[in-house]
């Protein structure tokens, strides 16, 4: 008999992206599989149509879905209280709290790990600066104390796991810094979607006097992906920009643009696909901890300038595939936006070969991934079924 399987993610209230990319490709492979989720909002997830969705406590409460960031302290307990026990296997896709589910003994918990939560350690600050409730005296002591309880949690929760596979090497080293004596699996990388090139035009492709000369930017709009700073290096340098995205940042963003940036959202495939295909080249300037729209742009023949940093960077082959963005922890913005300057007139220079960047990204397609994530499934479900995980 097929053992039954759930899939816990921190939340399903958002738009699609590199993470329920991942999510969608385990659903292919495991079509029987239920979606666990803290909340649910089913007019901006649109991509969880097709899961069965089962939900903590915290969705019955008046907006939580949509304010689910001021109700962090509970996520802990409204993940350990899910009633998984009629499952075989759980699979935790997680940048937060989702690993910190409790199981059996005898089932096997899977731990997909795109990053050790942001808000608790490398972008805590930020995170208290954000909003300005939070910089309200009282207000921020609170936070300051429920954070410092979500790390104690998060220290405990991250060894539940049976196993941890990290979604890129630069997340497999941050885990080991930030959690002693944490033992990972080897690195997966996340699934390119391949299918994009099915909308592919190629007339509009080759005839270059058509083609509208633009830089493109997707990513949801949140203060990490750096994105005023591809604005403010558009803009120095007289540049066409598309952004495709939504997020808290958009207004803020959309204040401080010319006619030079586009913002779109809610794209389809097609539309997504058609960007891809005309653009000049993709920036990618954010510390993401992968960043799929680089394999992407590669996809469509199109260089990235990615953040060194980014996991994606790791299989982007400086010069090759597209530019590395100099880059270190704690970059002010100035300094990244000057970067991007310099990294553009570099990528103008350069002639990138447009089959070889197509090649690159289809190294890293949906049957790869299937092929090593059930292969790494399968083997940990054997070894528990015999008393060896």
């Amino acid at each position: 008999m097929k053992p039954k399987i759930a899939l816990v993610y921190d939340r399903a209230n958002v738009a699609y992206g590199g993470a329920e990319q991942v999510l969608l490709t385990i659903k292919q492979l495991y079509p029987d599989s239920v979606l666990f989720s803290s909340v649910y909002d089913r007019k901006t997830a649109k991509w969880a149509e097709n899961f069965t969705v089962k939900t903590t406590f915290l969705q019955k409460l008046p907006f939580a879905k949509n304010l689910h960031r001021y109700l962090a302290a509970l996520m802990p307990f409204a993940f350990e209280c899910l009633d998984l026990s009629d499952y075989d296997i759980v699979i935790s896709v997680t940048s937060a709290e989702a690993k910190g589910v409790v199981t059996r003994r005898d089932q096997l918990h899977l731990c997909y790990l795109l990053s050790p939560p942001r808000y608790l350690y490398h972008y805590q600050n930020e995170y208290l600066q954000q909003n300005h409730l939070l910089g309200l005296p009282i207000i921020h002591e609170v936070a300051k104390f429920a954070l410092n309880y979500l790390k104690k949690w998060d220290q405990i929760a991250i060894f539940r796991p049976d196993l941890i596979i990290p979604i890129a090497e630069i997340v497999k080293k941050r885990a080991k810094k930030y959690y002693q004596g944490l033992e990972l699996e080897e690195v997966i990388y996340p699934p390119i979607d391949s299918s994009l090139l099915q909308y592919e035009n190629k007339d509009q492709r080759t005839d270059e006097k058509n083609k509208e000369k633009y830089f493109l930017l997707v990513s949801r709009l949140v203060p990490y992906k750096n994105i005023a700073s591809a604005i403010l290096a558009c803009q120095k340098l007289n540049l066409k920009l598309v952004i495709v995205g939504e997020g808290p940042e958009e207004e803020k963003l959309r204040n401080m643009s010319n006619d030079l940036i586009t913002f779109q959202k809610k794209l389809s495939q097609e539309k997504l696909a058609n960007l891809y295909q005309n653009c000049q080249a993709v920036l990618s300037p954010g510390l993401d901890d992968f960043g799929i729209a680089a394999l992407e742009a590669n996809l469509f023949g199109k260089p990235i300038i990615i953040n060194q940093l980014s996991g994606a960077a790791e299989i982007i082959e400086n010069n090759k595939h597209g530019i590395h963005l100099p880059y270190e922890e704690g970059d002010l913005h100035q300094k990244i936006t000057n970067n991007l300057i310099e990294s553009i007139k570099k990528l103008q220079k350069i002639n990138f070969d447009p089959k070889q960047l197509s090649k690159n990204a289809l190294k890293y397609d949906t049957n790869r991934f299937v092929l090593n994530f059930d292969n790494t499934l399968q083997k940990a479900y054997k070894a528990k079924i015999e008393g060896r995980l």
